[in-house]
């Protein structure tokens, strides 16, 4: 277990206040958040480069936060990866076991397994500056693991890589973390690659956690409008509860007078009467529904005519911008390309859509 408790980073204006973020062994846990919001200073400060002005980092039940950097059992992997250009592949894999005065005897089998898992068995004389970026990257990968650190700690893994070579070393990582458990902390600005690998994400928004959890439950359920904005969630309207529906795990929801029937358990607390709050509508769970077609009871609550006021091609799936009739409210629906083809939708057209329960989620 890593544990980092009340972590303060001030380094000139800038500041990091009160961290907390606890690590399963064996997990890949990303830190997420918006360009510019501190997460390296948070890596260099675990790592030793920054004396943090209060807090403690445990590593099982060792206390760290005062050992030097080279005495903290952690490997790091900087965005420039800091390969060392006058060694060898091969130097720079087996550089960290030398530096800490291990015996390369007992680890030649472990690094031997890490070279053919990284597919670089190749490269190993030549130097970084014969290198590929995405071959610098799995070099930078396996220097830092060849150690066997407590820690493995990750600053934008992926960044500046061509889609095919991302998609590779993301494949190799997984393969990685099956064959060898390592325990990660991953720094990254991008929530599909959070969402491909991470085990648990700490979402870290203008100097504090904002929200902490499983990949599946932030995506889900983010907990505030800030989180669904970062996530790039989009159909995000501030509206009023305004009670009871005709049953009492129901509630009416209202937006610019347009109302909604929500299932109480699509809100993150309870849907107090009065109370404004933010209402996410997923565009995936929104039909279009077909003329003539039978309509489920379930979706009868949240029936609504409009007219489509735009349609985007996505690669795998069409964005298709539909406006209520009253000009009340207008969201995007999400619709994969072998339904598209089967609704004959154009821009303009008249349609009555449905919003699932599953549609919906109410935030603080």
């Amino acid at each position: 277990m890593i544990r980092i408790e009340g972590l303060t980073i001030l380094l000139k204006t800038f500041a990091i206040s009160d961290l907390y973020i606890e690590i399963e062994e064996g997990a890949f846990h990303f830190l997420l958040g918006p360009t510019g919001s501190g997460k390296t200073l948070i890596l260099e400060s675990i790592i030793g480069l920054h004396q943090p002005k209060t807090g403690k980092i445990w590593i099982g039940e060792k206390e760290i936060q005062n050992l030097p950097p080279e005495k903290r059992e952690i490997s790091y992997v900087p965005q420039d990866l800091a390969l060392f250009p006058h060694l060898t592949v091969k130097e720079n894999i087996l550089y960290g076991i030398k530096a800490q005065n291990h015996p390369l005897k007992v680890y030649e089998g472990y690094v031997e397994s890490l070279i053919q898992v990284m597919k670089i068995g190749h490269l190993l004389e030549r130097f970084p500056t014969n290198l590929s970026g995405g071959e610098k990257k799995r070099v930078a990968l396996l220097r830092a693991l060849a150690p066997k650190p407590k820690l493995l700690l990750l600053d934008e893994p992926f960044s500046g890589l061509d889609p095919s070579i991302k998609f590779e070393i993301q494949q190799l990582l997984k393969t990685l973390l099956s064959s060898f458990h390592p325990t990660i902390l991953c720094v990254s600005h991008d929530f599909e690659e959070a969402f491909l690998l991470g085990d648990k994400m700490t979402l870290f928004i203008d100097g504090k956690v904002e929200q902490v959890g499983k990949r599946d439950d932030i995506f889900l359920k983010p907990k505030t409008k800030k989180v669904a904005q970062f996530l790039g969630l989009r159909n995000l309207y501030r509206g009023k509860i305004l009670g009871k529906d005709d049953c009492v795990e129901r509630s009416q929801f209202e937006i610019n007078g347009l109302r909604f029937s929500i299932p109480n358990s699509a809100c993150q607390s309870r849907m107090e009467t009065g109370r404004e709050a933010d209402l996410y509508i997923r565009p995936e769970e929104v039909m279009i529904l077909r003329k003539g077609k039978p309509i489920k009871e379930s979706l009868k609550r949240n029936i609504f005519m409009g007219n489509i006021k735009d349609i985007l091609s996505r690669g795998r799936h069409h964005s298709v911008f539909f406006q209520e009739m009253g000009g009340n409210i207008s969201f995007e629906i999400s619709i994969p390309n072998y339904a598209f083809r089967n609704l004959d939708l154009s821009v303009g057209k008249q349609v009555d859509v449905a919003l699932r329960d599953e549609s919906f989620w109410v935030m603080e």
